[in-house]
């Protein structure tokens, strides 16, 4: 049940999918149907809503409606590649988000059925870096090779540097069980309202979240 949820986190736009694996085994009632993620999926996935979590989300979201335009994107038909190693701050969070909204899998991944569904080693990790002030993902078509690579630059999501300092100075007695329950709820207010910010005003995403075409 997504009750439980801030009223906020259900206004964000679902990313729609095509599941032809789900199709073949009989999961769904109808061939072609379409299946919508929600930000309050890869929640439940991560365990959190954070600025990263929401970033991949914004990611992933961004590359599918490039690559696919007007059409449903095909789950399980799409690579992704994170120029960043598993372990490496914030590249292995934002790996398992894509994983879970696009079923690129890295080396524990199905298999597949024969020759189709396979999607063991979609998700690849390199540790080029491609651009020394931003995050970045390649998204790949399997079915017509074409491909974005998406440039996440966190520093320049606006924030006011009011509320960034606020929450600086809540997130420790956070952290370590010393905050009252009024900086509890100040904490989590300012933090949710940054991830609100992200995902639902978008505001000057276009300096922040850049795409760019890759060729064959």
């Amino acid at each position: 049940m997504n009750n439980v949820f801030r009223e906020s986190l259900k206004e964000v736009k679902p990313i729609r999918f095509r599941e032809p694996l789900a199709e073949t085994l009989g999961a769904l009632k109808d061939n072609e149907a379409v299946l919508d993620y929600s930000f309050i999926d890869v929640v439940k996935m991560a365990g959190h809503a954070c600025p990263t979590v929401a970033s991949a989300y914004l990611c992933c979201q961004t590359a599918v409606e490039k690559l696919y335009g007007d059409t449903v994107p095909v789950r399980g038909e799409i690579a992704v590649t994170v120029y960043g190693e598993p372990d490496e701050g914030v590249y292995g969070v934002m790996a398992q988000v894509f994983s879970f909204l696009t079923g690129a899998a890295p080396i524990t991944g199905f298999r597949g059925l024969g020759p189709r569904f396979k999607r063991k080693d979609l998700l690849q990790f390199r540790s080029e870096k491609i651009d020394p002030e931003a995050m970045c993902f390649e998204f790949r078509r399997l079915d017509n090779g074409e491909a974005v690579l998406v440039r996440l630059y966190p520093q320049r999501i606006p924030f006011p540097v009011e509320k960034e300092k606020q929450l600086s100075q809540l997130l420790q007695p956070v952290i370590w069980e010393a905050a009252t329950e009024e900086e509890k709820r100040q904490f989590q207010g300012l933090w949710m309202e940054k991830v609100e910010h992200m995902l639902l005003k978008r505001e000057e995403m276009e300096k922040w979240l850049k795409l760019e075409e890759r060729r064959k």
